[in-house]
């Protein structure tokens, strides 16, 4: 008997050049044609339970999640290991293992209420003592462990009862919520294991799979939580090989030999042409930016440094260096944020507004050389600066050309100086460079102060030396603003301000993409942090052959 996949039905309307009117030989409108709709009927199988996948990640020096510093390990690990908090889409922070919270009236203690329906996977309860356990973990980790960010501003916190924790911080502090996005371990499992011992311990978790056979340096298995609290996957196993590098990780996928992978490659479209393969576009917390160094007089004209930023075409920079693959913003907020300020002065290039700026700021080619310059002291100086980028970064390096050429239209000349990684971070520190092309990847976090506070310019990663009170001021208000109405209001007026202000030129936050074999279905949903988020919603699909059929 042959075997039948039950189908949603879902109907859909297929329409063509709805935006425009032009006409063909025969004179007929072309809108008119869009009059014309045709039904197709597209079968979707129904979700099933069962079948294995085969991902990757490096080999990993630990599987204990807090003290694992390997993006892709950490991938896998948040398979296996709960937080307290996850983030919708628009990175407002929801419920996971903490089902609710409160703020103190003065803000600066949040009491955390924990969920009291799951367990391990060897049994044991969840409970508050675990969540106390797992902060004395970051606390005692080293500085590179990846969640030490989380606990920067606690001062201390306690299990109030088995299903309560109360953190207290040193001020009012509007991130609290989103810095309980760190994975939960057992105490039960970890409490009185030390240093190498706890990093070699078989890893048990809250999350939706636990570990099955390990062999190390070859791969590890996975297997579903049927007790998960978000309830039991689709996917009943999972492979994980180690592989050593991107670029076999690519080989292994093109070969079918594994059925993922997640890649911020800019070329990723090419698995699009090859059929067989879903990919999902998401954007990243990887901001890019161009940074001005406020020691040079040069920059300290802001009539110049917006000149700039509308004589820049970012669209054209992004989709000839990133292919499209990303999102302008002039702001370092992302634009899919919650807390994303539209009421912003946004700069789309505009080169008639560049040169009435630079006008009113007395740039003029007097010598008629094709550089501008004007009068400084007495003296004639050339608008002219160098812009510092790594040389080890192609598409960086070749996004940096294309701006050299866009000012050089204008009269600006710009130098390129290419720099390994390492003199590039040196030079930062040291405040040696006129202009840099730079990035970050933002803290899920919200908080600025790291770039633009006026502490930060000494022995911090205020590389620029922008100091302002007024930012100061702005920062500490959002830094401190507790509740979702007054952090909005505090980040509005933040970003206000350095859209203005342009301590940076802000460029676009970059893309990535999740890319499958088409035998996982469901729908592909990937988080800035974890691409494969929403593997619960996954499943299995094998179209069957003829002879698999009459069976």
């Amino acid at each position: 008997m042959n075997r039948r996949v039950k189908a949603l039905m879902l109907t859909f309307f297929l329409t063509f050049n709805i935006t425009s009117c032009t006409y063909d030989d025969n004179n007929k409108s072309k809108q008119e044609e869009t009059q014309i709709e045709e039904e197709k009927v597209v079968e979707l199988p129904e979700p099933t339970k069962g079948g294995e996948i085969i991902i990757s990640f490096r080999m990993p020096k630990t599987l204990n999640p807090i003290l694992n510093e390997d993006y892709t390990v950490d991938q896998v690990l948040k398979l296996v290991f709960d937080t307290l908090i996850d983030f919708d889409e628009s990175q407002k922070p929801t419920a996971n293992l903490a089902s609710n919270w409160s703020f103190s009236s003065d803000g600066s203690s949040v009491t955390i209420n924990l969920r009291q329906d799951v367990r391990w996977h060897d049994g044991n309860p969840f409970t508050a003592r675990d969540v106390v356990f797992s902060l004395d973990t970051i606390k005692s980790a080293s500085s590179t462990s990846p969640y030490k960010k989380c606990i920067d501003n606690i001062v201390s916190y306690k299990a109030e009862d088995d299903y309560t924790v109360k953190i207290f911080y040193n001020q009012p502090f509007s991130g609290a919520i989103y810095a309980l996005y760190f994975p939960i371990i057992p105490a039960h499992i970890y409490e009185g294991v030390r240093g190498q011992d706890m990093a070699e311990k078989v890893p048990v978790g809250t999350g939706a799979y636990k570990l099955g056979d390990y062999k190390l340096a070859k791969e590890l298995q996975l297997e579903a939580n049927p007790d998960w609290f978000k309830g039991e996957p689709y996917i009943e196993r999972i492979k994980v090989l180690v592989i050593p590098d991107d670029e076999t990780e690519f080989y292994s996928f093109e070969q079918g030999q594994i059925d993922l992978i997640g890649t911020n490659a800019v070329d990723w479209g090419k698995y699009a042409q090859n059929g067989g393969t879903r990919i999902k576009e998401y954007v990243t917390s990887y901001y890019d930016f161009i940074g001005f160094n406020f020691n040079k007089t040069l920059f300290q004209d802001k009539k110049l440094r917006k000149a700039i930023a509308y004589a820049l075409d970012k669209e054209s920079i992004l989709e000839n260096q990133y292919l499209n693959h990303g999102v302008l913003t002039d702001v370092p907020v992302n634009p899919s944020s919650w807390l994303y300020c539209d009421e912003i002065e946004k700069y789309n290039y505009d080169i008639e507004k560049s040169k009435e700026l630079l006008s009113e700021s007395g740039w003029a080619d007097s010598d008629q050389d094709g550089i501008l310059d004007k009068s400084i002291n007495g003296n004639k100086v050339d608008l002219s600066f160098n812009l510092l980028v790594e040389s080890g970064d192609k598409t960086r390096k070749e996004a940096a050309n294309e701006i050299i050429n866009m000012l050089g239209e204008l009269g600006i000349k710009v130098n390129l100086e290419e720099v390994t990684k390492e003199d590039f971070l040196v030079r930062l520190q040291e405040k040696n460079f006129d202009a840099f092309l730079g990035g970050w990847k933002l803290s899920p976090i919200p908080d600025f102060s790291f770039a633009f506070h006026s502490s930060q310019i000494e022995n911090g990663s205020n590389f620029i030396s922008f100091k302002s009170e007024q930012m100061d001021n702005l920062l500490a208000n959002a830094f401190t603003a507790v509740g979702e109405e007054n952090m909005k209001t505090a980040y509005d007026e933040l970003q206000k301000y350095i859209s203005d202000e342009l301590p940076y030129i802000s460029l676009y936050f970059r893309n990535a993409a999740l890319i499958t074999n088409d035998k996982i279905q469901g729908e592909l949903k990937p988080q800035k942090d974890f691409y494969i988020g929403n593997i619960k919603d996954w499943f299995i699909y094998e179209p069957e052959t003829d002879e698999q059929s009459d069976q």
